[in-house]
C-alpha cells in the first residue's frame, strides 16, 4: 500500500514524502549518508528510530517508525506522563549517540560548534511517534548535528511547555495552560530526561529559538525545502517578532523547581 504524505514546492526543489508498505521514501540531501550512518548505530542499540534502508542520488529510504504522529500526536502530549516519556526517550537517544563516532567526512545540515552528543535538532511532538499517551519513537533526523544535550532539551521545552500564549494555538493542541501547568510540564520533561543540573529555562529556550530561526534562514538561503519557502514567506521575521511574547512567559515558569525537590 502506498501513502502519499506531502509535497512542498519552492526554490526549484520538490520535497515529496511517500510511504510504501512501511518504507518511507524521502528526498536525499547532502547530509543523508551521515544521518543514515547515525540511524544505523541507534537502530542497532534497539532505539525506536527509523531503520535506514539506503539511498540513491534522489531519495533515501527508511523503515517507518510505528505509532501515531503528525496531526494525531497532540492528544498524546497533553498529559504529564506523555511529556515525561518524551524526556526519557530523548535522554536514551542522547546517551546512545555518545557512543558513536561520526566519520571524518560527515556532513550535517547546519553549522555547529560540536558537543558531547548528537542532537536530533527538532525534537517536537510532531516528530515523535506516540502510543497510548507515551512517546515510542523519534523520526525526521534531517536536523541532526553534534551539540550539547541542553540544546535539544531546550528545543523540546519550547513545544512541550509550551512557550505559546495564543489561546487559539493552544486550543488546537487541546491545551488550556495556566502558570502552574507550564511549571509542571517543564518539571515533567526534565524529570523524564533525568536532568540534575541548573537550568535557566527562559534564557536557554530563547537562545535555542533564535538559533532555530537562524538555521531556517541558513538552509533557506541555500535552497533547501521547506526552509526556502518559509524564508520567501518572511516567516523568520514573524518568528523573531514573537520572541518578546516568549520572554513574557518568564513569570509563569519562574519557580518550576519548587514543585520538583532535589533540583538545583
Amino acid at each position: 500500500m502506498e501513502v502519499w504524505v506531502g509535497t512542498v514546492l519552492g526554490m526549484g526543489e520538490e520535497r515529496a514524502i511517500r510511504i510504501v508498505d512501511g518504507v518511507v521514501r524521502r528526498p536525499a540531501k547532502p547530509w543523508t549518508a551521515t544521518v543514515q550512518g547515525l540511524l544505523a548505530h541507534l537502530h542497532r542499540t534497539g532505539l525506536p528510530v527509523p531503520e535506514p534502508l539506503g539511498f540513491d542520488d534522489d531519495h533515501e529510504f527508511v523503515r517507518l517508525v510505528e505509532g501515531e504522529a503528525g496531526a494525531e500526536d497532540w492528544p498524546h502530549g497533553i498529559g504529564l506522563a506523555g511529556v515525561r516519556s518524551a524526556g526519557s526517550l530523548l535522554r536514551a537517544v542522547h546517551d546512545a549517540t555518545a557512543g558513536w563516532r561520526a566519520p571524518a567526512a560527515a556532513v550535517w545540515s547546519v553549522p555547529h560548534a560540536g558537543g558531547g552528543v548528537i542532537c536530533h535538532g527538532d525534537p517536537k511532538p510532531a516528530n515523535l511517534a506516540w502510543r497510548d499517551g507515551s512517546a515510542v519513537g523519534l523520526f525526521d533526523w534531517d536536523g541532526a548535528r553534534p551539540g550539547d544535550r541542553i540544546s535539544d532539551v531546550a528545543y523540546a521545552l519550547i513545544w512541550f511547555t509550551p512557550f505559546e500564549s495564543d489561546p487559539d494555538a493552544l486550543r488546537l493542541r487541546g491545551l488550556s495552560i495556566a502558570a502552574e501547568d507550564r511549571r509542571a510540564r517543564i518539571a515533567a520533561l526534565l524529570d523524564g530526561y533525568g536532568w540534575t543540573g541548573p537550568f535557566d529555562v527562559i534564557e536557554e529556550v530563547l537562545r535555542r529559538r533564535e538559533q532555530a530561526i537562524d538555521e531556517v534562514e541558513w538552509l533557506g538561503e541555500r535552497g533547501h525545502e521547506p526552509p526556502a519557502s518559509w524564508v520567501a514567506d518572511n516567516w523568520p521575521t514573524r518568528w523573531r517578532a514573537g520572541l518578546g511574547a516568549m520572554r513574557a512567559l518568564a513569570a509563569e515558569v519562574e519557580g518550576w523547581e519548587r514543585g520538583n525537590p532535589g533540583r538545583v
